[in-house]
């Protein structure tokens, strides 16, 4: 696992929003000063009387004008996706537009032809020469306006692929595969040890509270938990994981055999105000649970949005199937730490016990959960079964309770369409 600092940084690039346009600004500055050195010798080679100072003022301001109203109506248009992304997916999924890179550069090249084309207009007639025209800036302006209109194009491609909901779903899902797989909150090459149930506390153990701005754990730091407990000689038991929500005076480890300060614990956590899809797989799962479950509430019905969930929410699972799952004992010297981390049956219910719930009305969905729970089942090896038997056993009940004889045979055939692809 990177270190908080490196971590910190990460999400702070990740999360910021105002760094690439305003190196847009920064970038039209300097490319005026070229622009001015050039424009110099173009004025000494006798190139001035291509173009008037009246022309070339009048170009400058309608371009960098007609800039700062078209650059207002695009991001009207932004706005209004962030709007429908947040009602027709999740709240949670703001983030993931706003994080959109091409968004922030197109940004930049507009705000860098607004900047470039105003300083360019303070260059007409300047020094006392009343017939200098900045040719260099000019045809720059005219350039930039190019520049600008092929990001706007390119935006209008990124706006229309970031709101279709199977690229919704299909990049949070590949986000979750990436991160379980990365299972950034073990350190590598060190020894440890898996739990298969968490071991009774310590009755003198002293409970550790966390001192700091709330908001939810994001990380980890386990070397630092490992350093810690080497140095104080003691058994320290987390209580929190990433994902959990913290306050100042949450209990957030249990302690036996030494001391240590609140504030050293606190330290070893990266909090902040949202979980992170990067590093934080659950939390990607949790969002397509969440837009499963808001697809299949009354006011939406649309159940073929839930099917397409469950797609990637498979591609999870099996990849979860084959990852060491589990608390996590390190040791430390003469002590130990112990990281909670989700079992199996965790991740399995997190998948499926509201879906099953909200879905148990709708067959595209008991067809698809039928589909997805007997290839799990028949993939993946015999000590994981036993959730997935226990959510397929629910759906069962759930639509015999409603169905019955040959309608309950319709509603749990196995589909991975929903309807129309009955293997």
């Amino acid at each position: 696992m990177p270190s908080l600092w490196v971590l910190r940084a990460r999400l702070w690039w990740e999360g910021v929003f105002w760094v690439v346009p305003l190196s847009g600004v920064a970038a039209a500055h300097v490319l005026t000063l070229v622009a001015a050195w050039l424009d110099e010798s173009v004025f000494v080679l006798g190139l001035e009387g291509l173009i008037g100072p009246g022309a070339a003022l009048t170009l400058l301001a309608a371009i960098g004008g007609g800039m700062v109203t078209f650059t207002g109506f695009v991001f009207s248009v932004v706005l209004l996706m962030l709007q429908f992304g947040s009602s027709a997916y999740s709240p949670r999924t703001v983030s993931y537009f706003l994080r959109s890179r091409t968004l922030q550069w197109v940004l930049a090249v507009f705000l860098a032809t607004i900047v470039f084309s105003f300083l360019s207009m303070l260059e007409v007639g300047a020094g006392d020469r009343e017939d200098f025209v900045p040719l260099t800036s000019v045809a720059l302006a005219v350039l930039l306006l190019l520049v600008s209109l092929a990001g706007f194009l390119a935006l209008l491609h990124v706006v229309g692929n970031r709101v279709r909901v199977d690229a919704v779903v299909s990049d949070i899902g590949r986000r979750s595969r990436r991160a379980l797989e990365a299972r950034f909150f073990l350190p590598a090459g060190t020894k440890a040890r898996l739990l298969d149930t968490l071991p009774e506390p310590d009755g003198e153990a002293a409970v550790m509270r966390f001192t700091g701005r709330s908001g939810q754990v994001v990380a980890l730091d386990t070397r630092g938990l490992v350093r810690l407990a080497r140095k104080r000689g003691c058994r320290l038991a987390l209580t929190i994981r990433p994902g959990d929500a913290v306050s100042t005076g949450s209990p957030i480890a249990a302690i036996s055999g030494g001391t240590m300060r609140d504030r050293s614990l606190s330290a070893c956590l990266l909090v902040r105000v949202e979980r992170s899809l990067r590093h934080d797989p659950l939390y990607a799962l949790r969002l397509l649970t969440d837009i499963s479950l808001r697809a299949l509430s009354t006011a939406v019905n649309d159940p073929t949005t839930a099917v397409r969930s469950l797609d990637e929410v498979e591609g999870v699972l099996r990849s979860a199937a084959a990852l060491p799952l589990g608390s996590v004992q390190l040791p430390a010297g003469s002590g130990s730490v112990l990281v909670p981390s989700p079992r199996w049956s965790d991740i399995v219910d997190l998948a499926f016990v509201e879906i099953v719930e909200a879905g148990a009305s709708q067959p595209q969905v008991t067809r698809r959960l039928t589909a997805l729970l007997d290839d799990l089942i028949a993939d993946l090896p015999d000590d994981r079964h036993p959730p997935l038997v226990r959510h397929k056993r629910r759906i069962v009940e759930r639509v015999a309770a409603t169905h019955g004889g040959e309608e309950l045979d319709q509603w749990l055939t196995g589909d991975r369409q929903g309807l129309g692809g009955t293997r």
